[in-house]
């Protein structure tokens, strides 16, 4: 259908001008599909076609986790505990640890070293090695060594003395300088300080907590051994006064994983697969039992192990000791019959009692030659 076009006249205008009706709306949607299309991309590509991938289906079968069996694990008569332990809760005389530990003492023999004793555990093999390392063979390669000391505060471990204590120049704060170190309570000790303690201008100042001051005495004896080069001295027992070779101790470990690292040894025997490797020397403090000979040793003797774990709840448990194995140490709890296994991962130190008297013997062999060079020194002058 045709539109009617009107025609105004303008009286006022000396001319006259025809306004034409515009086009239809519907070509002018012609026009704007008409127009060409963006050029506008993406730089990672056309959004890939939705996809709805299948529900995968599980086979049951080739899961490990549906055929868990209550009945089954690695120790039969340790029902608690479960996990593959793959050949490792082998007795301590199992044919391969044995063939394992010829293979290494055959090896530390050939660089001039000595193997003190073996100790295992389900994934550790800890050597002992004899601290004299005078015949070992010159340093040519080896792996870096790595030294680790037990905690200072263990009664096992390295005893550090600071170099200036006992001086003029020990480590004090400022607050002890109005004790004159007499011992007070803490809220008399407080009074004190508070009544004599003022800044530069003589304003009464506030004094700290013991808390405070001994945070402060923390840091500065941080700063001083970080600072001045320790001194290790000896122990009651006169151990780890010795200084480490890590040149010989490198040599050491050379050989010790040359040989077990063969590959027919290690298809045979799995022992660099299966533990880590710990060279240690022996502390030789007979009330502490640490390698396996001084286990073995020490069966049918009263015994105490010393438990701790994250929870909190440590405590000392005695009794006759039956067996120590790669995983626990079992002990007949105050002779009553009761056999109790305690994991390695949960004890501290087992300590023995009869080796007191060992060391007083030793004591007092110390304390007789010590007064007969007195009386040499004495008849010579």
């Amino acid at each position: 259908m045709q539109s009617t076009t009107k025609i105004l006249l303008l009286a006022s205008m000396p001319q006259c001008h025809a306004f034409v009706a515009p086009k239809p709306i519907t070509h002018l949607a012609h026009q704007l599909d008409a127009r060409k299309p963006s050029t506008v991309t993406d730089p990672s590509g056309p959004t890939p076609p939705e996809s709805t991938d299948p529900f995968p289906v599980v086979d049951i079968d080739t899961m490990p986790e549906a055929h868990y069996d209550e009945n089954k694990h690695p120790i039969p008569h340790q029902p608690w505990r479960r996990g593959l332990t793959d050949g490792c809760e082998d007795p301590v005389s199992a044919w391969w640890r044995l063939r394992a530990q010829d293979i290494v003492s055959d090896a530390v023999n050939l660089v001039g070293g000595k193997v003190v004793d073996y100790t295992w555990y389900l994934s550790q093999l800890v050597i002992s090695l004899d601290p004299d390392f005078s015949n070992v063979v010159s340093y040519v390669s080896g792996p870096p060594v790595k030294i680790v000391y037990p905690d200072e505060t263990d009664v096992t471990g390295h005893i550090w003395e600071d170099p200036d204590a006992g001086t003029d120049d020990e480590l004090f704060t400022e607050e002890d300088e109005f004790l004159d170190y007499e011992q007070y309570d803490e809220e008399t000790e407080w009074e004190i300080l508070k009544a004599n303690m003022v800044d530069e201008n003589g304003n009464p100042k506030q004094p700290r907590t013991r808390d405070e001051r001994m945070l402060e005495l923390a840091e500065k004896r941080a700063e001083r051994f970080a600072e001045e080069e320790l001194i290790e001295t000896k122990d009651f027992d006169g151990n780890f006064a010795h200084a480490v070779d890590t040149k010989a101790l490198s040599v050491i470990s050379q050989a010790i994983m040359t040989a077990l690292e063969d590959e027919t040894v290690e298809e045979e025997l799995k022992i660099l697969s299966r533990h880590d490797i710990t060279l240690t020397s022996p502390i030789n403090n007979p009330c502490i039992l640490e390698s396996q000979s001084e286990f073995d040793a020490a069966r049918e003797k009263d015994v105490y192990v010393e438990t701790r774990d994250p929870w909190g709840s440590n405590r000392v448990l005695g009794g006759k000791l039956v067996d120590r194995n790669t995983m626990d140490v079992i002990i007949n709890q105050d002779n009553s019959g009761r056999m109790v296994t305690i994991p390695h991962s949960m004890i501290h130190q087992v300590l023995l009692p009869s080796g007191l008297a060992v060391v007083s013997e030793r004591y007092k062999k110390e304390i007789e030659e010590m007064s007969e060079d007195e009386e040499e020194q004495d008849e010579y002058e």
